[in-house]
Parts: structure tokens; sequence; C-alpha cells
């Protein structure tokens, strides 16, 4: 069987670096709607309606909420297990010790 290492403190580091990396897919998400909305914004017709619809839904729902949250999603999973390898660790210690 392969051991398993884990180095707390990077782990944490990293953890920490995806909530950024999330919050900063949230504000350059924002700021690309509002980026398309002003490049439409001359437009008319149908066109522009249907064009300005899907920025409005598809398009804002995947960039602000979506994508942001998977990131954030995996800095959650990766906390987890951080945790759950502390959490072992010092079992395995007590157990060692007689804790």
């Amino acid at each position: 069987m392969a051991g398993c290492r884990i180095v707390n403190d990077a782990v944490a580091t990293s953890v920490e670096n995806i909530k950024d990396i999330s919050t900063q897919y949230k504000t350059l998400g924002t700021n690309f709607i509002t980026d398309l909305n002003n490049a439409i914004a001359e437009m008319e017709g149908e066109a522009k309606d249907a064009l300005q619809n899907f920025i409005n839904t598809d398009v804002k729902t995947f960039v602000e909420e979506s994508l942001p949250s998977a990131v954030e999603g995996m800095s959650t999973l990766l906390e987890a297990n951080r945790s759950n390898f502390v959490e072992v660790d010092q079992q395995i210690a007590d157990s060692i010790s007689g804790s």
C-alpha cells in the first residue's frame, strides 16, 4: 500500500488561495457581464434582446455563481480532507502515548 503524506501548512495555505481564487472569479465574472452588456448597449432589435437575455441569465449564472462555487467547493473538500488528516494524526499520537 502506498503511503500518504500531507503537509498541513501547505494544504491550509492552498485552501485559502483557492478561496481567494473563487472570490476573484466572482469579481471578474461580474466585470465580464458588465462589459458584455456595455458592448451591446447600442444595439437594437430582437437579436440584442435575445443576446442580452442570454448574457444576463445563462452566462451570468455560470461566471458569477457556478464557476466560483465549483472552485470554492474544491477548497471546502480540500479543507475537510486536511482536517481529517489532522484529527487522525492526533488520534494515532494519542494511541501511541496512551492518552
